[in-house]
């Protein structure tokens, strides 16, 4: 069809045709498109159409183009777009478009523009109407509305709101109203009711519209909704316009109470009849070999099974390929015998590819069909229809098995209310507010529930060498039944496909949702249709979700929070809230946490292959990370390098506690940029600094597993890149992840090698940091002159100025190098190191030396004083800035103090938490620590067998270590010493 298909007739002369009833298009005279390029040159043509064989002033046209403030090169544009539009209307000689004076003016002959042919035929449609020659009416009508595409100008927001577009949508609903009119005088209702149903919801006061209805309405024996129509629009009319209905509509409503006779002498159809003697049995079948569900289908039929004084309603929720039809099917048919009236099912569509969600007036109408009431009294109007629907099964005990349902407003009207009935409803969403007498939403199966559906459903029988490929297959699949089914049906199908090689092919990444799609069976497009329903919505939050979804696969991390999908996104953090939050709606999202939101697996590789095209974000995310990380490290680490600049936007770290708690939020995903997972996307360079400014928070939150995978991981990729500077500060770090965990000698020999390396670099400021470090090792190790000897060297290096937190480390390493041979002296350089990190706002040096003031009082035999420095490093803790080597050693020292004041029960429950501590946080070597402890005080109460089960533990963890407590903890357990006893 051409672009005119009433060409032939009404369009005969000119060379280009223009059409604006819908989108701005134009052609030749064979129908061919004529392209007008660009967004200028098309709201220019707009501007001269809507204006067409008259001058448009200049003014009009700037303003049109550029608004009320023109560029100063408006004028020097307009020329190069009207020469533009000359062309692609083939003009050259600008016969067409002319140039008049202040003006310019587009030459249309008669024919040539839809919108002149569409207002003549409704003068025509009008003019029959008005002298009764409905024939003519009906058929004029009918011809200007096939002129009707859509929105007048669609396609040019310049003209949004303009008074000539107004009055076409305005001449169209005359052309609509007289050709209903023409229709109801030639009794021609067919269709009609849907028709004008559907106009008047979108003009609600329009009276003409109203009362056509209400006549076809009556006219077709259903008074009922017709009535409902007058008495919707009365109560519009009354409470907004303070009015009643006109004459018109009211002489319509005195017909309807009449009564009208049956067209063309047809008795009237009954109401409702019994589709057939037989039981209702419209449930397709349950699916073969299901398996597990156990609890949910014990939960659901409790919900469903026993008598009650209204209508039950269970909800199955959960993310596309879960498995909710099944179950709900399975349940079903186990609960049969319950409902002795029958079972009726529909699929209400909501997330079927390429098919739209069944409207509520669709839904009714198949289940009052199903219910046997005649198709010709099925109500059109939804309240009706729902009214009736709760009348015909409000007598009988009938089971409603409504399938992957749309939204709580799709379902509502479907709902019965009789006491014996139940309603099981399945939905990607949790359709909340429905007030379901039960909610189930499902997670994947568990490991041995998938490995029997593969089993069952692949009609194989494992061997047992096949558990392994097995459970790697169900792994794999993520556990979900649609993609388990997808795999057993290839066994199935392909008897010596072996489950390793299938294995195998889901194994590669980036092909696997090829692998789980087969016949009618396919996990993409369970997807692609959730995926699809977010795009095709229209709200604006369903475009957030869908966008967001392609970013969270072009991130491709392992979690998600608000703050870094603002980031992505470019936009706010409650708009992005909505997002993911729609995201965990639609069952495409899980909440790891609160704030925390993590995909399916299967779901991670859809995302992956929406993900393309987000570079600019990716690497704003990226940056993002780098930034606030940078902040992290400055706050926890004051003092040590050049802060960043802290934002303006609320972001910035308020003190250590608020940065390691976004430290502890973020920490999956910066320890998965840090680490090998990433594939580099970082690049090595920044890869290193990541690493770097991850290493105050992983230090201070003992993870020194962590600290040790991804320092080495730095070191080899410095020296790759031959950066010796970055390598002797990750040299250091790893020392410090070897200290935490009792390898004193082997950070000593790490810190050799950093301080080696630094000297060759020349760079002092390190130097003068490794060599303070390994003073502080060597004290450990009890070997004090080597210790004064480094000390000295680190000292000789010292620059004439120093920041506070360096002066406060330094102050700590001679206090704690001065423990050896002077406790006295030592716990004054402790208490001014103290005094420094207070000053400079740094919390971790602050605990250390308090830390460490209590360990010189243990050393002088002033436990309680001990007591005090402890508990004081214990208050600074409790901001939340706890650095978890610190507060080891304080717990330890305050329970050996507690301990010495003879308070043993408290020296035990100290013990107690710090051992409960320890193990929660995988320490080994802080557990022994606190066993050995823990034996002492156990002994102390007497109890020798509880005290030798203690520091056996303690021996087995320490084992291997450099602790101090070694020797004694081998003379305590060994078998000579314990004859002794």
């Amino acid at each position: 069809m051409t672009l005119f298909d009433h060409r032939p007739v009404l369009m005969e002369d000119g060379p280009v045709r223009f059409a604006v009833l819908g989108s701005l298009t134009t052609a030749d005279d064979d129908g061919v498109a004529v392209v007008v390029g660009g967004a200028k040159p098309r709201t220019l043509l707009a501007v001269l159409l809507l204006e067409a064989n008259r001058t448009v002033p200049l003014d009009t046209v700037m303003a049109a183009l550029w608004g009320e403030t023109p560029p100063p090169t408006a004028t020097a544009s307009l020329h190069n777009h009207v020469a533009r539009l000359r062309r692609s209307l083939r003009d050259a000689d600008g016969t067409r478009l002319r140039t008049m004076n202040r003006g310019l003016e587009l030459r249309v002959d008669e024919g040539e523009l839809d919108r002149h042919v569409f207002e003549k035929q409704v003068r025509r449609a009008q003019e029959a109407r008005s002298r009764g020659d409905w024939e003519t009416a009906e058929r004029d009508a009918r011809t200007a509305l096939a002129l009707w595409r859509g929105a007048p100008f669609a396609d040019v927001p310049a003209l949004v709101g303009h008074p000539a577009l107004t009055f076409l949508q305005e001449q169209r609903l005359q052309a609509l109203e007289c050709r209903y009119e023409a229709l109801l005088h030639l009794d021609r209702l067919d269709g009609l009711a849907a028709e004008l149903g559907v106009l008047v919801k979108e003009h609600p006061f329009r009276e003409t519209l109203h009362r056509q209805l209400i006549l076809v309405l009556g006219r077709t024996d259903r008074q009922a909704e017709a009535l409902a129509v007058f008495g919707a629009l009365r109560r519009t009319l009354i409470e907004e316009l303070g009015v009643d209905p006109g004459p018109a509509v009211q002489d319509a409503h005195r017909e309807v109470l009449r009564g009208t006779a049956v067209r063309h002498g047809e008795p009237p159809a009954p109401a409702w009849t019994p589709a057939s003697p037989s039981r209702l049995a419209q449930l397709p079948a349950a699916p073969a070999g299901f398996v597990g569900r156990a609890e949910h289908i014990a939960e659901i039929r409790s919900a469903l099974e026993p008598d009650r004084s209204h209508t039950a309603l269970a909800v199955i929720s959960g993310m596309p390929g879960v498995g909710k039809t099944g179950l709900a099917l399975h349940i079903a048919e186990q609960l049969k015998h319950a409902f002795p009236d029958g079972q009726l099912y529909l699929n209400l569509h909501g997330a079927t590819p390429g098919v739209a969600p069944l409207a509520p007036s669709d839904a009714l109408a198949a289940l009052l069909h199903g219910l046997g009431v005649d198709a010709r009294r099925i109500p059109c109007d939804v309240a009706v229809g729902s009214a009736l629907l709760r009348s015909a099964l409000a007598p009988t005990r009938t089971l409603l098995v409504l399938d992957d349902a749309a939204s709580v407003s799709q379902v509502r009207p479907l709902l019965p209310a009789g006491a014996g009935c139940a309603v099981l409803l399945t939905s990607r969403k949790p359709l909340a507010t429905l007030g379901a007498s039960t909610h189930v939403r499902l997670d994947p199966l568990p490991p041995q529930d998938s490995a029997l559906l593969l089993e069952r459903a692949s009609g194989r029988s494992w061997a047992e060498s096949d558990a392994g490929p097995v459970a790697d297959l169900a792994a794999l699949c993520g556990h979900l039944p649609l993609a388990l089914r997808v795999c057993a049906a290839r066994l199935r199908s392909r008897r010596t496909l072996p489950v390793r090689k299938l294995a195998e092919r889901l194994a590669r990444q980036e092909d696997r949702l090829d692998h789980l799609e087969l016949e009618d069976l396919s996990v993409r497009r369970s997807l692609t249709a959730a995926h699809e329903a977010l795009l095709g919505s229209g709200d604006p939050r369903d475009g957030d979700a869908a966008r967001a979804l392609a970013l969270i696969g072009a991130l491709d991390l392992p979690e998600y929070g608000t703050p870094l999908m603002a980031t992505a996104m470019h936009s706010t953090e409650g708009r992005a809230e909505q997002a993911l939050d729609r995201l965990v709606e639609v069952a495409l999202l899980q909440e790891a946490g609160w704030g925390r939101y993590v995909p399916h697996d299967l779901v991670r590789d859809f995302a992956r292959e929406l993900g393309g095209g987000n570079a600019g974000a990716v690497e704003r995310s990226l940056r993002w990370y780098e930034e606030r990380l940078a902040r992290c490290a400055a706050i926890l680490r004051p003092g040590r390098g050049r802060a960043p600049e802290q934002p303006g936007d609320g972001t910035a770290f308020t003190d250590a506690a608020a940065a390691l708690a976004w430290g502890d939020a973020e920490a999956a995903n910066l320890l998965f940029l840090a680490g090998s997972g990433a594939h580099g996307r970082l690049g090595p360079t920044r890869t290193v600094e990541l690493i770097h400014a991850l290493f105050p928070y992983l230090h201070d939150r003992g993870r020194a597993q962590d600290l040790e995978r991804l320092t080495r991981r730095a070191i080899t990729l410095a020296r790759a890149g031959g950066d010796g500077a970055a390598e002797a500060r990750a040299l250091g770090q790893l020392a410090s992840a070897h200290y935490s965990v009792g390898h004193v000698r082997q950070a000593l020999l790490l810190l050799d090698e950093a301080v080696e390396l630094s000297e060759h670099l020349r760079d002092d400021a390190a130097r003068m940091r490794h060599l303070g470090n390994r003073a502080a090792l060597l004290r450990e190790l009890g070997r004090g002159a080597e210790a004064r000897t480094t000390l000295a060297r680190c000292l000789a290096l010292r620059p004439a100025t120093l920041t506070r937190t360096e002066e406060a480390v330094l102050l700590g390493h001679q206090g704690y190098v001065a423990e050896l041979t002077d406790p006295r002296v030592a716990l004054s350089f402790h208490r001014r190191s103290r005094e420094l990190a207070r000053e400079a706002g740094s919390t971790v040096i602050e605990q250390v030396a308090l830390c460490n003031a209590g360990r010189a009082h243990l050393t002088l035999g002033e436990p309680a004083q001990a007591i005090g420095s402890f508990d004081e490093a214990l208050r600074v803790m409790e901001s939340g800035a706890a650095h978890w080597n610190a507060e080891r050693e304080t717990r330890l020292g305050r329970a050996q103090a507690l301990r010495a004041l003879g308070r043993l029960g408290a020296a035990r429950e100290a013990c107690g938490a710090l051992l409960e501590e320890a193990t929660a946080r995988g320490d080994s070597y802080g557990r022994g620590l606190a066993e050995h402890e823990l034996g002492h005080v156990l002994r102390a109460l007497g109890d020798e067998q509880a005290a030798l089960t203690r520091w056996l533990g303690a021996l087995s963890a320490l084992d291997g270590t450099d602790a101090q407590v070694l020797p004694e903890l081998r003379t305590l357990t060994a078998p000579t010493h314990l004859r002794s006893w």
